[in-house]
């Protein structure tokens, strides 16, 4: 075998394990427990429940209607949208916490809904 295959055949090898490890870093599920408000505009008072929500990441983007592309940085994903509906979405992933606010239309009006709450891997 000669140089420049042994030289092709390690940067292959060593593109596919890169990918692999990039991959698995950037696709994870989180379900997360915590506290919805929710207000329809013009409408009397914010509805409160407590709530589980599952956030799944494919490849460094949230799976959504419109499957956001995220930032990934110092352990922390955010991802922020305003196709459809304006989204912010954080997720720290040193303490589990996440925090979503989504305000947009839907057939019975404006709406706005927070949500923050602790998440664990699935």
């Amino acid at each position: 075998m000669n140089l420049m295959s042994k030289i092709y055949i390690f940067f292959v090898v060593f593109l596919v394990l890169f990918s692999t490890s990039y991959s698995k870093t950037n696709t994870i599920t989180y379900t997360c427990k915590g506290l919805s408000n929710f207000e329809i505009i013009g409408t009397p008072g914010v509805k409160e429940e407590m709530k589980e929500v599952t956030y799944d990441f494919i490849n460094g983007a949230l799976q959504d209607l419109n499957n956001i592309e995220c930032n990934w940085n110092d352990n922390i994903i955010t991802c922020e949208s305003t196709f459809l509906n304006f989204r912010k979405l954080s997720v720290d992933q040193k303490s589990l916490k996440v925090t979503d606010f989504i305000s947009g239309n839907k057939g019975f009006g404006q709406y706005i809904e927070n949500f923050i709450g602790d998440c664990k891997e699935k």
